[in-house]
């Protein structure tokens, strides 16, 4: 009996240690926050998903609404504090100081701070969204996620990406090739590099 305990013991305990060693490593999310060239604030957050439980780290900015203008490029440039992939596939246009960005979405807070219909999707990939909070506008990159959990945080937890409440927010990257990168004051936070074919950059109004 001793001896088939032990067996018992060993076996169940073998996944959990395998499990350990492979866990990748961007799960190992450690907070952390700087400012953006005086025009906003930028941070590494972490969340569980309400609805699928995966647990999520999140790159975010913050940004006052009119302290900065966009640009749309095929390529990162040196005067950008922040770079985010855009690899469409949505019908969502947005109107930026100084860009039009087209061919984005879905919503994943509908205008008015609505729950849309996600139309069943339930893939988890990484993500990066644009949101407009009150005179903010944030952009989150994460790493994978359904769209139902960004959702769901997104109006229950808006304090977690530094705001009262999300008005609307959109999807403007998903799968491998989305990702975010900040120039914050004491270093870059998320990617070191966005490679991408488009991207969308935020430039500090001169």
């Amino acid at each position: 009996m001793r001896l088939v305990a032990a067996v018992l013991a060993f076996v169940l305990a073998a996944p959990a240690a395998a499990l350990a060693q492979s866990a990748p490593a961007a799960l190992e999310c450690t907070p952390h926050q700087t400012i953006v060239a005086g025009i906003g604030r930028a941070g590494v957050v972490a969340f569980t998903g309400p609805v699928f439980g995966a647990r999520v780290c999140a790159t975010v900015v913050n940004l006052a609404i009119d302290l900065f203008t966009a640009r749309i490029a095929e390529a990162p440039a040196s005067d950008a504090l922040v770079t985010a992939a855009l690899t469409g596939g949505g019908d969502v246009t947005l109107q930026l100081e100084g860009a039009t960005v087209s061919g984005v979405g879905p919503y994943v807070v509908a205008p008015g701070g609505v729950f849309p219909a996600l139309g069943g999707d339930t893939s988890e990939v990484p993500r990066v969204l644009l949101a407009y909070a009150g005179q903010r506008v944030l952009v989150i990159g994460t790493t994978p996620v359904a769209l139902v959990d960004l959702a769901r945080i997104l109006r229950d937890q808006p304090d977690l990406f530094g705001a009262d409440a999300v008005e609307r927010a959109v999807v403007i990257a998903s799968g491998p090739g989305a990702a975010l990168s900040v120039r914050g004051d004491d270093g870059v936070l998320g990617a070191a590099s966005v490679a991408s074919p488009r991207v969308l950059l935020l430039i500090k109004r001169g």
